[in-house]
């Protein structure tokens, strides 16, 4: 039997909506490390889109109101209550490592005073540091890892840690470095590649689009761990020498991003 006209003009209408919107590229954000999940699996074949109605044209639109839902979800941003969440995860992921990571380093019991702090040391390369330099990597390693653990089951592809950008001189606009190239230009020593680029601990974004940006979170852990969490001055040497790093965070991530610090006394700040 034929369908009547109007299920035709029905269909066509239903397809060109879901069609019409931008293509969104899916990146392998650092926050995807184990499988894709099932959303992504979607955006890949349409096909698992579930089958209602088996005649001639219902599949066909139930496929293209599929994808149309899919992309709705893909430009889906955090609400309120999902931001306070993941705050309160980033803080105790904050207390959690620097505890773990005093009790490693300084022995059970230990607390960092401004003496400890002092303390030359030397770093895995050779080089003479700061036990508070020292203290400071090892607990913002422990910290992305507790984040990842936490919130990398429930909402991959919706945060990176330690995304790249870079402003792109010929554009004028921000960049985001895929994290698989990044490795690829350490691995061969091309470290000036990654001249003039941000890295900030963790970012909240559109569920696979980390250009659009919600939150801006950097970790910070002052030795002693009672005086305030800063930002700090970039070196000189840098592209943005003297420049205080929550400025140049908005110069390219956009000056109506906010970024925060996390630390274990203060919290988010």
């Amino acid at each position: 039997m034929t369908p009547p006209r109007w299920m035709w003009w029905l269909c066509c209408l239903v397809l060109w909506t879901a069609c019409a919107g931008p293509a969104v590229r899916r990146p392998r954000s650092y926050s995807q490390t184990a499988v894709d999940s099932a959303t992504a699996g979607c955006l890949r074949n349409p096909a698992c889109a579930s089958q209602v109605g088996q005649d001639a044209i219902l599949p066909w639109l139930t496929r293209a109101a599929a994808r149309a839902g899919q992309a709705a979800a893909v430009m889906r941003l955090w609400e309120a209550a999902e931001v306070a969440r993941v705050e309160h995860v980033l803080v105790e992921c904050a207390k959690q490592a620097n505890f773990d990571v005093n009790e490693r380093l300084l022995g059970p019991g230990g607390r960092t005073t401004r003496a400890i702090c002092e303390e030359k040391v030397v770093d895995a390369n050779g080089r003479e540091t700061t036990r508070a330099v020292q203290l400071g990597n090892a607990k913002h390693e422990a910290a992305l890892a507790c984040v990842q653990e936490a919130l990398g089951a429930t909402d991959a592809g919706r945060f990176s840690l330690e995304p790249r950008y870079l402003r792109d001189a010929k554009t004028g606009r921000t960049r985001w470095l895929d994290p698989e190239e990044v490795a690829r230009w350490l691995a061969a020593g091309q470290f000036f590649l990654l001249t003039g680029t941000i890295a900030p601990d963790v970012v909240l974004h559109a569920l696979g689009n980390p250009l659009q940006i919600q939150r801006v979170y950097d970790f910070k852990f002052p030795c002693p761990v009672d005086k305030p969490a800063v930002w700090s001055q970039y070196p000189e040497g840098s592209p943005y020498a003297e420049q205080w790093q929550d400025d140049v965070y908005r110069q390219l991530l956009g000056h109506d991003v906010i970024p925060k610090t996390v630390s274990p006394n203060y919290g988010v700040r």
